[in-house]
C-alpha cells in the first residue's frame, strides 16, 4: 500500500509519530475492501486510516489513552470510520479479523514510564510481540494473516520461539544504521 497524501495526521504529545518502521509496514500492507482488519498499537492511527480508506472494516487498538485519543481525532478529521479501543493487546478485543497489523515496541528495554510503552519491547525486544502472537490465533478468521514488524536487534532465540507454529514470509525489509527491520506476514502453520 502506498502513502496516501490526502490522509492528514496530527500526532499528539506522547504518541509515537510515524517513522521508518511505520512506513515499512504501510508498504508491506495489503487489505481488500470489506475485510475486517485490526491495527494493534495504533499510535496516531496512520495504518488504520489507510486500511479504512481502502474499504476495510477497521478496529484500532492501543494501551495508551493518548494514542486512542489521537487516532479518534485523526479518523474524525479525515472523515474515516473505524472503531478505536483502549486495550492491553487483545484484552478488550472481540471477534475475528482477516488481517492483524502490529508495529510493536521492538527495542530492548522495559517500560518504566508511560512514554516508554511505544518503544520498550521487553528485555529481549520480543516479549510484547510474543504475547501478541500467543493471543493472535484466537482472533484470526479462517485464511487470515498477521503482519508484524521485527528488528534484527531482538534476541534471536526468543524471536524463534515466538514464531513457532507460524508460517513466516518477509513482505518488506529496510536496513537502518544499527538494525534491519522486517515486516513479516504470518499465517498459522497448517494453512497455505
Amino acid at each position: 500500500m502506498h502513502r496516501d497524501p490526502s490522509i492528514l495526521l496530527e500526532v499528539g504529545p506522547g504518541v509515537y509519530p510515524p517513522a521508518e518502521d511505520t512506513f515499512l509496514m504501510l508498504s508491506a500492507m495489503t487489505v481488500r475492501k470489506g475485510e475486517r482488519a485490526l491495527e494493534m498499537g495504533c499510535g496516531s492511527g496512520l495504518l488504520a486510516l489507510h486500511m479504512a480508506k481502502a474499504g476495510a472494516e477497521v478496529v484500532a487498538v492501543d494501551v495508551d489513552e493518548r494514542a486512542v485519543a489521537s487516532t479518534l481525532r485523526n479518523a474524525a478529521s479525515n472523515g474515516l470510520r473505524l472503531t478505536v479501543l483502549r486495550s492491553d493487546l487483545f484484552a478488550e478485543v472481540e471477534g475475528e479479523f482477516d488481517l492483524l497489523v502490529f508495529n510493536p515496541p521492538y527495542l530492548r528495554g522495559i517500560a518504566e514510564e508511560k512514554d516508554d510503552l511505544c518503544w520498550a519491547g521487553g528485555p529481549g525486544g520480543i516479549e510484547v510481540t510474543a504475547r501478541f502472537l500467543a493471543q493472535a490465533r484466537g482472533h484470526l478468521a479462517p485464511g487470515g494473516r498477521a503482519l508484524v514488524l521485527v528488528s534484527s536487534d531482538a534476541e534471536p532465540g526468543a524471536m524463534a520461539h515466538a514464531m513457532e507454529g507460524w508460517n513466516v514470509r518477509t513482505s518488506a525489509s529496510r536496513t537502518l544504521f544499527f538494525e534491519e527491520l522486517r515486516a513479516l506476514e504470518l499465517t498459522p502453520r497448517g494453512t497455505p
